[in-house]
């Protein structure tokens, strides 16, 4: 079988990759950097950045565990060497596995001809299955922008760290960002068009990672509409707040308000809905040749939805029949502390009209917490009357590896009586995700 690929990022590299090992015959289209947004200005130099900024977070608290440790200066220009070498690793490392695996890459601007035949640089390609996987692109504000305006790769690769900057949407990359510059000492506002940062996530839940960040210094305007930026020797912003006018001066302004399928190049034969493709849950479109995952295709727009929609369309094409189950899909912020969510939230419920029960514990009573010295946070836990987990949180340390076992849970039905069952090792942070089930069980032990 012959298969056809558009887009080169976290969709579309894992499927040719996963293609290839079954023995089909590959063809990726790519016309810029293999690895999309993602690896390339996203995901992986953003948690490069986060990783140095983290070390030079926790310096902060080696003076009371009796640890007189000094940071001279920071070499921002060292910082960016180690991001690129991060990006650069692993864009190589996927380059080298496509060419490995006998994938054709064709770096060109591709178009869908028909549901058989991609264009290519005057060049036609036919297929027997074509995938789309075009990603995304960022929504654009609604209010002029003046020149010197960033967007997320401008702060990836920023040539200093600024004195000052003022960041347009409380969303997950404008939290990073805000958490990233705010550890290498800039001046950090956030500004947020709803009510609570994280907007879709639990408020109760955010709320103590929003105040945990106004510890570190971040200024959070909510509610907030911004009606004008002005351009002299600084930004100058204007909003509203609460139906008062604002002002805010600051050296760079970060635009970070969210991401919007890319269907630009989408052919009109391909139907679209809600500016996204349009797939039934087997990742197929309207065309029944052709399918399409990743951002293009709405939803969650994060890389590992996208790997989970490569694998499910590969083996759909394969003869296999399964869909996409967005219950399971992990949801991360990597600030610090991490905030993680699957599943549905209080919010969701409750419009639902679904009777739930909540219980949650807290980082506070946790002895691996306890002796690490990182206490803020906790798990919290959402179930129906059988006891079948309908979705959680996690705040804290490592709340990015730990909400994996919440997303197991609910994969494989999990319920609540097994997960406090199992045995965890002691003392983990894991063990607070026994101690919350526990809790839900009505068999508490701490």
């Amino acid at each position: 079988m012959r298969l056809g690929i558009i887009g080169g990022g976290p969709g579309g590299y894992s499927l040719a990759l996963r293609a290839s090992n079954k023995g089909l015959d590959v063809v990726l289209f790519e016309r810029e950097e293999i690895g999309g947004v993602c690896l390339n200005v996203g995901c992986i130099p953003t948690k490069a950045l986060i990783t140095c900024a983290r070390l030079k977070d926790s310096l902060k608290k080696t003076k009371r565990l009796g640890l007189k440790v000094e940071l001279e200066k920071v070499d921002w220009e060292t910082v960016q060497r180690f991001k690129e070498n991060s990006r650069n690793r692993i864009v190589l490392g996927v380059s080298k596995l496509l060419k490995k695996r006998g994938v054709e890459l064709i770096r060109d601007e591709a178009e869908l001809r028909d549901e058989r035949t991609i264009q290519a640089g005057k060049k036609n390609y036919d297929f027997d299955r074509i995938i789309i996987a075009t990603g995304s692109i960022s929504n654009p504000p609604g209010f002029p922008v003046p020149e010197g305006i960033w967007d997320s790769t401008d702060a990836l690769n920023a040539l200093k760290v600024p004195r000052s900057l003022l960041i347009v949407g409380g969303g997950a990359i404008g939290l990073e960002f805000g958490y990233i510059y705010n550890c290498f000492g800039s001046e950090v506002s956030i500004l947020e068009l709803e009510s609570e940062i994280l907007p879709g996530e639990s408020k109760g839940s955010v709320l103590p990672l929003r105040k945990n960040l106004e510890k570190k210094g971040i200024r959070f305007y909510l509610s907030s509409f911004i009606s004008e930026i002005q351009r002299k020797d600084i930004f100058r912003i204007i909003f509203e707040q609460n139906g008062k006018e604002k002002q805010i001066e600051s050296e760079k302004v970060l635009i970070s308000i969210g991401r919007t399928p890319n269907i630009n190049a989408v052919p009109k034969e391909i139907i679209t809905e809600n500016r996204r493709i349009k797939v039934d849950n087997k990742m197929r479109t309207d065309m029944e040749n052709v399918y399409a995952v990743g951002d293009c295709i709405g939803g969650y727009l994060l890389a590992h939805t996208a790997y989970k929609e490569a694998e499910i369309a590969l083996r759909n094409i394969l003869g296999e029949n399964i869909a996409l189950d967005e219950r399971v899909v992990p949801r991360v912020v990597y600030t610090n502390p991490e905030f993680a969510s699957v599943g549905s939230t209080e919010e969701e419920l409750k419009e639902k009209g679904m009777d739930f029960e909540m219980a949650s514990f807290s980082f506070s009573a946790n002895p691996r917490a306890i002796a690490s010295g990182e206490t803020a946070g906790s798990v919290k836990i959402l179930y129906d009357e059988k006891g079948n987990i309908l979705g959680g949180d996690i705040i804290g340390d490592e709340s990015a590896e730990l909400i994996t076992q919440l997303c197991l849970a609910m994969e494989y039905g999990i319920d609540i009586k097994k997960l406090s069952g199992l045995i965890y090792p002691h003392p983990s942070l894991s063990e607070a995700i026994k101690e919350a089930a526990s809790i839900a069980d009505g068999d508490p032990v701490h």
